[in-house]
Protein backbone atom coordinates (compact mmCIF):
# COMPACT_ATOMS: atom_id res chain seq x y z
CA UNK A 1 0.00 0.00 0.00
CA UNK A 2 1.25 3.28 -1.08
CA UNK A 3 2.13 5.94 1.86
CA UNK A 4 -0.05 9.01 1.95
CA UNK A 5 1.28 12.29 3.01
CA UNK A 6 -0.84 15.06 4.16
CA UNK A 7 0.54 18.62 4.96
CA UNK A 8 0.73 20.25 8.65
CA UNK A 9 -2.33 22.43 7.45
CA UNK A 10 -4.59 19.41 7.01
CA UNK A 11 -2.88 17.31 9.92
CA UNK A 12 -3.86 20.00 12.02
CA UNK A 13 -7.68 20.61 11.10
CA UNK A 14 -7.84 16.19 11.16
CA UNK A 15 -6.10 16.15 14.39
CA UNK A 16 -8.47 19.72 15.90
CA UNK A 17 -11.63 18.43 14.87
CA UNK A 18 -11.21 14.67 15.87
CA UNK A 19 -10.46 15.83 19.18
CA UNK A 20 -12.84 18.20 19.64
CA UNK A 21 -15.17 14.99 18.44
CA UNK A 22 -13.85 12.68 20.65
CA UNK A 23 -14.47 15.23 23.45
CA UNK A 24 -18.12 16.03 23.25
CA UNK A 25 -18.97 12.47 22.49
CA UNK A 26 -17.18 11.99 25.95
CA UNK A 27 -19.26 13.38 27.78
CA UNK A 28 -22.48 12.23 26.29
CA UNK A 29 -21.18 9.29 26.86
CA UNK A 30 -19.88 9.52 30.11
CA UNK A 31 -23.49 10.75 31.65
CA UNK A 32 -25.02 8.00 29.78
CA UNK A 33 -23.07 4.97 31.63
CA UNK A 34 -23.73 7.15 34.98
CA UNK A 35 -27.52 7.00 34.18
CA UNK A 36 -26.99 3.36 33.09
CA UNK A 37 -25.71 2.11 37.17
CA UNK A 38 -21.80 2.42 36.55
CA UNK A 39 -19.60 4.32 39.14
CA UNK A 40 -17.77 7.40 38.81
CA UNK A 41 -14.54 5.71 37.07
CA UNK A 42 -16.45 2.98 35.21
CA UNK A 43 -18.73 6.23 33.82
CA UNK A 44 -15.48 8.00 32.73
CA UNK A 45 -13.42 4.69 30.96
CA UNK A 46 -16.60 3.86 29.28
CA UNK A 47 -16.41 6.03 26.62
CA UNK A 48 -12.92 5.86 25.92
CA UNK A 49 -13.83 1.95 24.85
CA UNK A 50 -16.39 3.01 22.52
CA UNK A 51 -14.44 5.69 20.69
CA UNK A 52 -11.38 3.83 21.34
CA UNK A 53 -12.38 0.88 19.02
CA UNK A 54 -13.38 3.57 16.49
CA UNK A 55 -9.83 4.64 16.03
CA UNK A 56 -8.59 1.27 16.50
CA UNK A 57 -10.36 0.23 13.67
CA UNK A 58 -9.67 3.12 11.40
CA UNK A 59 -5.96 2.42 11.84
CA UNK A 60 -6.48 -1.09 10.85
CA UNK A 61 -8.71 -0.22 8.10
CA UNK A 62 -6.19 2.41 6.26
CA UNK A 63 -3.55 0.48 6.93
CA UNK A 64 -4.12 -2.96 5.27
CA UNK A 65 -4.73 -3.89 1.86
CA UNK A 66 -7.90 -4.94 0.56
CA UNK A 67 -8.73 -8.63 2.69
CA UNK A 68 -10.46 -10.58 5.28
CA UNK A 69 -9.12 -8.59 7.85
CA UNK A 70 -9.58 -5.09 6.30
CA UNK A 71 -13.72 -6.47 5.98
CA UNK A 72 -13.77 -7.62 9.35
CA UNK A 73 -11.83 -4.22 10.99
CA UNK A 74 -14.54 -2.19 8.62
CA UNK A 75 -17.05 -4.15 10.15
CA UNK A 76 -16.24 -3.41 13.97
CA UNK A 77 -15.28 0.16 13.01
CA UNK A 78 -19.04 0.71 11.80
CA UNK A 79 -20.56 -1.32 14.93
CA UNK A 80 -18.40 0.92 17.22
CA UNK A 81 -19.86 4.01 15.27
CA UNK A 82 -23.37 2.56 15.90
CA UNK A 83 -22.88 2.49 19.59
CA UNK A 84 -21.60 5.78 19.46
CA UNK A 85 -24.24 7.68 17.74
CA UNK A 86 -26.90 5.80 19.47
CA UNK A 87 -25.10 6.55 23.10
CA UNK A 88 -25.04 10.08 21.93
CA UNK A 89 -28.52 10.19 20.91
CA UNK A 90 -30.48 8.19 23.78
CA UNK A 91 -28.07 11.04 26.13
CA UNK A 92 -30.24 13.25 24.31
CA UNK A 93 -33.52 11.76 23.82
CA UNK A 94 -33.96 10.00 27.09
CA UNK A 95 -35.41 11.58 29.98
CA UNK A 96 -33.50 12.80 33.03
CA UNK A 97 -32.51 10.14 35.34
CA UNK A 98 -31.72 6.34 35.66
CA UNK A 99 -32.46 4.99 31.94
CA UNK A 100 -34.21 1.62 30.96
CA UNK A 101 -32.82 -1.55 32.06
CA UNK A 102 -32.95 -2.26 28.23
CA UNK A 103 -30.21 0.57 27.88
CA UNK A 104 -28.30 -0.41 30.80
CA UNK A 105 -27.81 -3.49 29.56
CA UNK A 106 -26.41 -2.47 26.56
CA UNK A 107 -23.96 -0.59 28.29
CA UNK A 108 -23.03 -3.52 30.56
CA UNK A 109 -22.18 -5.65 27.86
CA UNK A 110 -20.37 -3.23 25.73
CA UNK A 111 -17.03 -3.77 27.65
CA UNK A 112 -16.30 -7.03 27.19
CA UNK A 113 -17.54 -7.56 24.06
CA UNK A 114 -15.21 -4.46 22.87
CA UNK A 115 -12.02 -6.73 24.37
CA UNK A 116 -12.95 -9.39 22.35
CA UNK A 117 -12.99 -7.45 19.23
CA UNK A 118 -10.05 -5.44 19.91
CA UNK A 119 -8.04 -8.79 21.19
CA UNK A 120 -9.16 -10.05 17.61
CA UNK A 121 -8.55 -7.22 15.51
CA UNK A 122 -5.25 -6.89 16.76
CA UNK A 123 -3.87 -10.70 16.24
CA UNK A 124 -5.70 -10.55 12.81
CA UNK A 125 -3.55 -7.56 11.85
CA UNK A 126 -0.40 -8.90 13.18
CA UNK A 127 -1.00 -12.06 10.61
CA UNK A 128 -1.31 -9.72 7.75
CA UNK A 129 1.59 -7.63 8.75
CA UNK A 130 4.00 -11.08 9.69
CA UNK A 131 2.97 -12.73 6.31
CA UNK A 132 3.46 -9.43 4.30
CA UNK A 133 6.59 -8.66 5.63
CA UNK A 134 9.69 -8.92 2.80
CA UNK A 135 11.98 -11.87 3.30
CA UNK A 136 15.54 -11.55 2.16
CA UNK A 137 16.85 -10.93 -1.85
CA UNK A 138 18.90 -13.95 -1.76
CA UNK A 139 15.69 -16.15 -0.47
CA UNK A 140 13.21 -14.86 -3.12
CA UNK A 141 12.22 -17.43 -5.16
CA UNK A 142 12.71 -15.37 -8.91
CA UNK A 143 16.19 -14.91 -7.72
CA UNK A 144 17.16 -18.57 -7.42
CA UNK A 145 18.88 -19.66 -10.58
CA UNK A 146 18.99 -22.82 -11.85
CA UNK A 147 21.19 -24.44 -14.37
CA UNK A 148 21.13 -27.93 -16.40
CA UNK A 149 22.79 -30.14 -15.18
CA UNK A 150 25.49 -31.64 -17.24
CA UNK A 151 25.46 -35.54 -17.76
CA UNK A 152 29.05 -35.35 -16.36
CA UNK A 153 28.02 -33.49 -13.28
CA UNK A 154 24.57 -35.42 -12.71
CA UNK A 155 25.11 -36.93 -9.25
CA UNK A 156 25.27 -41.04 -9.63
CA UNK A 157 22.51 -43.29 -9.09
CA UNK A 158 23.12 -46.13 -6.54
CA UNK A 159 23.24 -48.44 -9.37
CA UNK A 160 26.30 -46.45 -11.21
CA UNK A 161 28.08 -45.38 -7.96
CA UNK A 162 28.90 -48.85 -7.23
CA UNK A 163 32.49 -49.86 -7.28
CA UNK A 164 32.81 -52.27 -10.56
CA UNK A 165 35.92 -54.34 -10.18
CA UNK A 166 37.41 -55.75 -13.24
CA UNK A 167 39.89 -58.72 -13.01
CA UNK A 168 43.48 -58.20 -14.49
CA UNK A 169 43.89 -61.02 -16.71
CA UNK A 170 47.25 -63.46 -15.51
CA UNK A 171 49.76 -63.55 -18.20
CA UNK A 172 50.54 -66.42 -19.01
CA UNK A 173 52.65 -68.66 -17.23
CA UNK A 174 54.36 -70.45 -19.54
CA UNK A 175 55.53 -68.74 -22.47
CA UNK A 176 55.43 -69.79 -26.06
CA UNK A 177 58.09 -72.51 -27.02
CA UNK A 178 59.56 -73.85 -29.86
CA UNK A 179 57.63 -77.45 -30.78
CA UNK A 180 60.69 -79.44 -30.31
CA UNK A 181 62.52 -77.89 -27.49
CA UNK A 182 59.57 -77.60 -25.63
CA UNK A 183 58.44 -81.83 -26.39
CA UNK A 184 62.05 -82.45 -25.41
CA UNK A 185 61.56 -80.69 -21.98
CA UNK A 186 58.45 -82.57 -21.52
CA UNK A 187 59.73 -85.69 -21.91
CA UNK A 188 62.53 -85.30 -19.94
CA UNK A 189 60.53 -84.33 -17.22
CA UNK A 190 58.48 -87.08 -17.43
CA UNK A 191 61.81 -88.76 -17.45
CA UNK A 192 63.00 -87.78 -14.06
CA UNK A 193 59.27 -87.78 -13.02
CA UNK A 194 59.71 -91.44 -13.07
CA UNK A 195 63.48 -91.50 -11.95
CA UNK A 196 61.78 -90.77 -8.40
CA UNK A 197 62.47 -87.22 -9.09
CA UNK A 198 60.82 -84.21 -6.89
CA UNK A 199 59.02 -81.69 -9.13
CA UNK A 200 61.40 -78.82 -7.46
CA UNK A 201 63.96 -80.88 -8.44
CA UNK A 202 62.59 -81.45 -11.97
CA UNK A 203 62.12 -77.98 -11.91
CA UNK A 204 65.73 -76.89 -11.54
CA UNK A 205 66.84 -79.55 -13.54
CA UNK A 206 65.21 -78.49 -16.82
CA UNK A 207 65.04 -74.38 -16.23
CA UNK A 208 61.09 -74.40 -15.59
CA UNK A 209 58.82 -73.80 -12.91
CA UNK A 210 57.83 -75.87 -10.30
CA UNK A 211 54.28 -74.84 -11.54
CA UNK A 212 55.23 -75.49 -14.53
CA UNK A 213 56.24 -78.98 -14.59
CA UNK A 214 53.18 -79.99 -12.74
CA UNK A 215 50.81 -79.04 -15.34
CA UNK A 216 52.65 -80.82 -17.69
CA UNK A 217 52.84 -84.37 -15.29
CA UNK A 218 49.21 -83.74 -15.15
CA UNK A 219 48.48 -83.11 -18.91
CA UNK A 220 51.06 -86.69 -19.44
CA UNK A 221 48.75 -88.96 -16.89
CA UNK A 222 45.49 -87.34 -18.42
CA UNK A 223 46.55 -88.33 -21.57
Amino acid sequence: MNTIRVTRTDAALIYGLGAAALALSYTALADLASRAGLGQWQSAVWPLVVDGLIVAATRTVVTLEDGPARRYAWTLLWSAVVVSVAGNAAHLLLPPGPVHPGVATVVAVVPPVAALALTHLAIVRARVLASAAPTGDNNRPENIITEPIAADDAPASPASAQLTVVPTPEPPSVAVEDDASGDALRQRARQLRAEGWSNYAIADEIGKSEATVRRWLAAAVAS
